[in-house]
């Protein structure tokens, strides 16, 4: 059987007793990839430590639990909680296949011990969990005659934020998403998108309604890197076949790649809803 391109991990965990936890634990989350890749294979884990530009992997924080402020939150042991990483390559796929296959008894995050009640890929089982390849991502929508959507709904499950000239944009926009989503689809798929689709965003792309709250999240510099969680809404003002393909086929590749910044340290962890 062929490994998949994209995996999406879900571990749902449960506390044994109360605790408080950072707010946000996306780097400790991020470190614990890193140890799975070098277990599995050390060199994989020194690629992607020192790489640069794009990586192939996302690590959400952890979601859930009742926050007291943007540096702690409380977790119970009569919740649950989850964790997700997520592939863009078939080597750091089949590292979180093994995981899944054979999942740890408990994840360190912190120095926080959180036992593991399950882990999954399966859709059915966590709506954030799946597999897939690039071509299975773009067969519904660049080798079909329908036309796709006009209208697109993303979740945002931890904060999305974006650079742009310089400056943090802690929204959303069409173009900032899109453009982003087919700059990282282009570094690690062999079915290239034009990365035009970035000007159809920007110029035809509105973002037509939204339910967003601000968060803070502590950045290792001692600084807040301000971002938004919620839902957003996109329609095309005016609507192309093609270029609204590449959106669907793109808003479907967030599950996997996330949206904006650092997203190996948490941010952006997105999805596409329906309305």
């Amino acid at each position: 059987m062929t490994t998949p391109d994209l995996v999406s991990l879900v571990l749902t965990l449960r506390p044994a007793e109360p605790l408080t936890a950072p707010g946000h634990l996306g780097r400790a989350a991020h470190a614990l990839l890193l140890r799975w890749l070098d277990e599995h294979d050390p060199a994989l884990a020194r690629l992607w430590h020192d790489a640069d530009g794009p990586k192939p992997f996302t690590c959400s924080t952890l979601i859930g639990g009742q926050r007291i402020d943007d540096n702690l939150r409380t977790l119970l042991p009569e919740q649950t909680y989850w964790l997700r990483f997520t592939a863009l390559d078939p080597a750091v796929a089949a590292v979180l296949l093994a995981r899944c296959a054979d999942p740890p008894a408990a994840v360190e995050l912190d120095h926080l011990r959180l036992p593991v009640e399950s882990a999954t890929v399966d859709p059915a089982a966590h709506p954030w969990a799946g597999t897939a390849t690039f071509e299975d991502l773009a067969r519904p929508y660049l080798l079909t005659r329908e036309q796709s959507p006009r209208r697109i709904t993303l979740r945002f499950a931890s904060p999305v934020t974006f650079r742009q000239d310089g400056l943090n944009v802690p929204l959303p926009l069409p173009d900032l998403v899109f453009g982003g989503l087919a700059d990282r689809w282009n570094a690690f798929s062999p079915i290239a998108i034009a990365p035009e689709v970035r000007r159809y965003g920007a110029a035809c792309v509105a973002l037509s309604g939204f339910r967003l709250e601000s968060r803070a999240v502590p950045h290792k510099d001692g600084s807040l890197q301000i971002g938004a969680v919620g839902r957003a809404r996109y329609v095309a003002v005016q609507y192309d076949r093609y270029w609204m393909a590449a959106l669907g086929l793109l808003a479907d590749f967030a599950l996997y790649a996330g949206v904006g910044r650092l997203t190996t340290t948490g941010l952006g962890q997105a999805r596409r809803v329906e309305r």
